[in-house]
C-alpha cells in the first residue's frame, strides 16, 4: 500500500476544490462588479435609468455566489478551518443582503458611507473565501 495521498479517495474529490476555487472566484468577482458599479454611479450620475437592471444582475450574480458558496461548504466539510472560513464568508454575505434594509433609515440615497460599507462586505466576503480556498487546498 502506498502512503501517498489519493485525492479520489474523498467523496470531494477533484470536484471539491473545483467548486471551492469557483465560490472564490464568484465573490471576487461579485466584488469587482460592485466596485465598477459604485465607480460608475460616480462618474454617471445622470444614468439612473440602467441602475435598476444594474441592481437586478448584481442581484443574481449575488445569488449565483450564494449558491455556489453552500456547496462549497458541503464539499469542504472534512476540512474544519477551511469550512469556517467559508461558513464565514457566507455569513457576511448574507449580512450583505440584510445591510440595505437595516441600514437604509441612518443612510441618504448615494452616500459615501453606504458605499464604503458596501465594500467593506463584498471585500470580506473575497478575502474569507480565499483564504477559505488557501485552507482547503493547504489541507489536502
Amino acid at each position: 500500500m502506498s502512503s501517498t495521498k489519493n485525492p479520489q479517495s474523498r467523496p470531494a474529490g477533484l470536484v471539491g476544490p473545483l467548486v471551492v476555487g469557483l465560490y472564490a472566484w464568484a465573490a471576487a468577482v461579485s466584488f469587482g462588479i460592485a466596485l465598477i458599479d459604485i465607480m460608475y454611479a460616480r462618474l454617471v450620475p445622470e444614468a439612473t435609468a440602467a441602475f435598476s437592471e444594474v441592481a437586478d444582475f448584481l442581484l443574481l450574480v449575488s445569488a449565483a455566489t450564494v449558491l455556489v458558496a453552500l456547496a462549497a461548504i458541503g464539499l469542504s466539510w472534512h476540512s474544519r478551518v477551511a469550512r469556517n472560513f467559508l461558513i464565514a464568508s457566507f455569513v457576511v454575505s448574507l449580512f450583505g443582503f440584510l445591510a440595505p434594509a437595516l441600514l437604509s433609515p441612518f443612510l441618504q440615497d448615494g452616500s459615501a458611507l453606504g458605499a464604503g460599507i458596501r465594500l467593506v462586505i463584498g471585500g470580506a466576503i473575497s478575502i474569507l473565501a480565499f483564504v477559505g480556498f488557501y485552507k482547503f487546498r493547504l489541507n489536502e
